[in-house]
């Protein structure tokens, strides 16, 4: 993902495919949604489980049918505020972006990833023998932050 913003009460997600030279991109908008949540996909693999032990998972962008109120978020009493209300789900590589919301998201082709644009995530690869330099320096700084007294 490369941003995710409220724009005059419209969620905006700006997401890039990390595939292919040409890097393409999609801008999803929500235009009314009562809630959303953005974290690290390694940390919903309760969500990952329930959504694929009841078939429901085709993809990285799915309409979530849910059983528990609306994925453990303490928001029943929405179905009664928001007609209609349903649970988008939309996984990159790092993210998982939950949106709920009664009306379908807006799909847009973007403008793709300009030539020696830095790559979208929070990940970041080293490699030994090309990286050594950056390596070198953060294992120090790790261990200098490990050391007592030290305040980071």
């Amino acid at each position: 993902m490369v941003s995710l913003a409220d724009v005059d009460r419209e969620l905006v997600l700006l997401l890039e495919s990390g595939r292919g030279s040409d890097r393409p991109r999609w801008r999803v908008r929500f235009k009314q949604y009562p809630a959303y949540r953005n974290i690290d996909e390694a940390y919903r693999t309760d969500l990952w489980s329930w959504i694929d032990s009841s078939g429901q998972r085709l993809g990285f962008t799915f309409t979530v049918e849910e059983s528990p109120p609306l994925a453990s978020w303490g928001t029943v009493y929405l179905h009664e505020v928001v007609p209609g209300i349903r649970h988008f789900v939309i996984a990159t590589e790092d993210d998982v972006v939950e949106v709920l919301s009664a009306e379908e998201p807006v799909w847009e082709v973007a403008r793709p990833a300009e030539a020696g644009e830095p790559l979208p995530g929070k990940a970041r690869h080293l490699y030994l023998g090309e990286d050594d330099v950056e390596i070198d320096r953060l294992v120090a700084d790790v261990k200098r932050r490990q050391e007592p007294g030290d305040t980071g």
